[in-house]
């Protein structure tokens, strides 16, 4: 049984769950991590798991994330603090209108922030799920099952189960483990799709990481067709203005098609799909330039599109790191290079059928 089967059936047979993201005692969380630990927890959720996230602060650009369902707030809070080496011989506590404070005497020993860590998790877990954590250091208190996500190749391989890929982010392994659960019920919803798709883009530097990978477009691609809001995560994480360029890089990542055979990303943007994005092909370069970063793993990439003109031709853009290959099609279409990328002309009127010519020249 692989890692994937196996964790699954990790969670199934779990009913308290506690997920750790990387560093959860850190000022600053890893956004990969936290995105994929919230889609996780609001599965889980779903699944009638009892289920809560260490974490100890997030940051605001990821606020929105937490806002887009109300699961993730609870009226029942742990502080759990770090007694080993120390001996805590009197607690009192002092509430009044601005908030409580709690006092501690200590016998011996000393307590730093470090020690102290905030839950709603008020049961003792069966199961904890980890996100980039590389050993157990941090949670050897824990007395239950580990199911060890991560993509370090320095993880120590700590867990009963180690869903471990070290070429994916975090969000992409969350998201074939998504996938898997629910016996064959569809879990990922337009939140669990959008916090997947900011996992995967915080990891991918929002497609410009070279170490970014052909499977993380069509991770991307997926989630958007399941309603991930790539709009909302652009501005939140980006704060872009320009908001059809957004939109129309939403619309190429969601209509992104894979031949396997001749190693090319295609897509196919009509009339339609410029009007309902706002976008005019000009916004089309600034998709490029968010998706060229990639192409070293993306050998060769198309966009076709219907032109404003009447009658209605297909334009195109090829992106190829083999010069032959775009000059091969500006051999038999008319066109312009521009290093590699070139711009060319179909005299058709319908993107299927220029779909067809072109990949019997490439």
């Amino acid at each position: 049984m692989d890692a994937l089967k196996q964790s699954q059936k990790l969670i199934e047979r779990s009913q308290n769950i506690l997920i750790i993201p990387s560093s959860p005692s850190a000022q600053q969380i890893q956004g990969d991590s936290l995105a994929s630990a919230l889609a996780l927890f609001f599965t889980l959720k779903k699944l009638g798991k009892n289920t809560s996230i260490l974490i100890k602060k997030i940051p605001e650009k990821f606020q929105f994330l937490i806002n887009l369902q109300p699961a993730f707030s609870s009226k029942e809070f742990v502080i759990s603090i770090d007694g080993s080496e120390k001996e805590i011989s009197e607690m009192h506590y002092e509430k009044n209108e601005k908030g409580l404070k709690i006092y501690l005497t200590l016998n011996n020993g000393e307590i730093s922030e470090k020690d102290v860590s905030c839950s709603a998790f008020s049961q003792n877990p069966d199961l904890l799920i980890t996100l980039g954590i590389e050993s157990a250091q941090d949670f050897t208190s824990y007395e239950a099952a580990i199911l060890n996500i991560d993509n370090q190749p320095s993880n120590e391989d700590f867990g009963e189960i180690n869903l471990i890929e070290i070429t994916s982010s975090l969000a992409e392994i969350s998201t074939n483990l998504i996938k898997s659960m629910g016996s064959g019920q569809d879990l990922i919803d337009e939140n669990i799709a959008t916090c997947l798709l900011t996992g995967i883009i915080y990891a991918s530097q929002n497609f410009r990481s070279p170490k970014t990978r052909p499977q993380a477009f069509e991770a991307s691609a997926y989630l958007i067709e399941k309603g991930a809001d790539h709009q909302k995560i652009i501005q939140h994480l980006y704060k872009q203005k320009n908001v059809p360029q957004i939109r129309i890089l939403g619309r190429i990542l969601e209509k992104l098609s894979f031949d396997e055979k001749k190693e090319l990303y295609c897509t196919s943007l009509t009339e339609r799909d410029f009007q309902e994005c706002g976008a005019r092909p000009k916004d089309l370069s600034y998709a490029i330039e968010e998706l060229k970063f990639n192409f070293h793993y993306l050998p060769n990439l198309l966009i076709l599109w219907e032109s404003h003109t009447s009658p209605i031709l297909i334009k195109g853009i090829i992106y190829s790191a083999k010069p032959e290959l775009v000059e091969k099609v500006l051999e038999n279409y008319q066109g312009v290079s521009r290093g590699e990328i070139a711009l060319f002309l179909i005299r058709d009127n319908n993107l299927a059928s220029a779909k067809e010519k072109i990949l019997k020249v490439i």
